[in-house]
Parts: C-alpha cells; sequence; structure tokens
C-alpha cells in the first residue's frame, strides 16, 4: 500500500513538473517580436527553443538567457517537422514574417532582418506556418489536450478590399495579407487537435526604436478618433505577454484584436508578474 502511494505521489509531481515547465517553441525567436516572447516565456517558467536563420541574437540584441537557441530555416518544411518532432513541445508561436522583400525589410523590421533574395510572403509566413501547424497537430493527434499554437498575424487581415492593391505600389500588401489569411483559416479551421490563436496587432512599437514613435502616435490618434481601417498600435511587451498567457489559458483561442491583447496582457500581469520590460511594458502612449 505504501509503494502504491508513492507511486502515485512520484507520478503527481511529474505530472505538476511538466505543467509548471511546458516546452516551448518559437520560431523567429531571435527577431524583434519573438525575442521578446521568448524573454517573457522564459520569465513565466517555460522550457523555450527558439528556431531562426541566425540562430543565436544579434550582437546588438539584449542576452536571452535560458532559451535554446536552433540555427535552421524555417522556410524548409522538413526543417521544421524534425524539430518540433524531436522536440516534442507544448506549444508553438509562430513570430516569422515580413513586410517588405529584400533589404527595404530592415528598415520595417524591429530587428533589421533581411530575407534572402527570392524570398515570398507565401513562402516566409505560409508556408512555414503550415509546415508548423502540421507536425504539432501530428503531435497532438491521440491526446487529451489540444496543444495551443499562436500565430503573430496582422490586424490588416482583416480589410475586405486588399484586392485594389494588385498592381499598384503598395502592392505587396495583397500578397502580405493572403499569406497571413491562409494561416489564420488553417490554423482555425483544419486543425482539430490545435488550439489556435491568431493576435492581430496594427503597428508595433517600443520606446527603444524612436523612429517608429511618430507612425505609432499618428496610429494612436486615428484609433482614438474612430477612423475607419486604423487600429490602436499595440506594444511589442503586450504582444509578447498576450501570447504567453495565451499558450497557458486553455480558454483563449481564435482572433484577438489589440483590445485581446490588452486584456491577456493584463491576465499575464496578474498571473504570472509583470514581464521583465525596461521601456514601460504593457503600456500605451
Amino acid at each position: 500500500m505504501q509503494l502504491l502511494t508513492l507511486l502515485i505521489a512520484l507520478a503527481v509531481v511529474g505530472d505538476t513538473a511538466m505543467a509548471l515547465a511546458p516546452k516551448i517553441l518559437v520560431l523567429g525567436g531571435t527577431g524583434f517580436i519573438g525575442s521578446t516572447v521568448s524573454r517573457i516565456a522564459v520569465d513565466s517558467g517555460c522550457e523555450v527553443t527558439s528556431l531562426s536563420r541566425r540562430g543565436t541574437p544579434s550582437p546588438d540584441s539584449d542576452p536571452l538567457p535560458g532559451v535554446n537557441f536552433l540555427k535552421g530555416d524555417a522556410t524548409d518544411p522538413a526543417v521544421v517537422q524534425q524539430v518540433i518532432g524531436d522536440g516534442d513541445y507544448d506549444g508553438v508561436v509562430h513570430a516569422v514574417g515580413m513586410l517588405f522583400a529584400g533589404s527595404l525589410n530592415r528598415f520595417a523590421s524591429g530587428s533589421g532582418s533581411v530575407p534572402d533574395p527570392g524570398t515570398t510572403y507565401d513562402k516566409i509566413t505560409r508556408q512555414t506556418a503550415f509546415a508548423a501547424t502540421a507536425a504539432l497537430d501530428a503531435l497532438a493527434q491521440g491526446g487529451s489536450q489540444q496543444r495551443p499554437f499562436v500565430f503573430i498575424s496582422a490586424a490588416e487581415a482583416k480589410w475586405g478590399f486588399d484586392g485594389i492593391f494588385e498592381g499598384s505600389p503598395v502592392g505587396f500588401l495583397h500578397d502580405y495579407l493572403v499569406a497571413k489569411r491562409a494561416v489564420e483559416d488553417e490554423l482555425l479551421n483544419n486543425k482539430p487537435s490545435l488550439r489556435g490563436v491568431v493576435l492581430r496587432p496594427s503597428l508595433v512599437w517600443t520606446k527603444r526604436r524612436p523612429g517608429a514613435l511618430l507612425p505609432v502616435a499618428a496610429f494612436q490618434i486615428g484609433s482614438r478618433l474612430g477612423l475607419p481601417f486604423i487600429d490602436r498600435p499595440v506594444h511589442v511587451e503586450t504582444l509578447a505577454s498576450a501570447a504567453v498567457e495565451a499558450l497557458f489559458d486553455s480558454s483563449v483561442r481564435g482572433v484577438q484584436d489589440w483590445r485581446g491583447m490588452e486584456k491577456l496582457a493584463e491576465s499575464y500581469k496578474a498571473n504570472r508578474g509583470a514581464a521583465g520590460g525596461t521601456d514601460g511594458s504593457i503600456a500605451e502612449l
């Protein structure tokens, strides 16, 4: 009888340890958004692995102690499937993306990332996410619980008029949004073993990058005035805290706009403590 009690106690301790230290994969974990997600996930007690082209963070980035860095091409489905299959992750955050193709992206990317030549929105967004959702879905099938998959999308994915951009100087926006929507649809409608969460931020900002503060202020004013198609900018700490809280909270699923992200970030603060940001985390202008 004592042996049986001991075995049960050990099993409970093992389950508790797993719950306290979930294994999380962050795709694009050394980028502007992904690195913040990685840091906050570690602060929350997660065992975090980052997969990115550069592997370790750039020298001018903040260090990310506690993160396991993997260098690999997330646009290669075989790489993504092997990493997720070998890691048996409890959840995934997809923070891979680009706004501009080629060298122009360094001016829009918070981490100064420049995509490889020939990279398309479909390849870097849809193909990477489809490979990741398929791999995590395969792990989750047959399990007792859905595994969370958090996709960083864009507020503009709700636009219904992006077809007018085709052939125009901003034609890239059409391809950008088509790729985002394809992932949203696949995650939310075709992966029943996953608990899909889509975060739709508009401009993502931080005081550490003052060059972005002018457009952020314009968006903030436009949002408060109720201008159509203008969403409130989201602080990177708010976005990352929301992503981590969505991993933990099994009731969270579906599309979350800036309101949902702010609510999730506040829940993160209440449940897991304030994020370790240094420039006004979970704040607004």
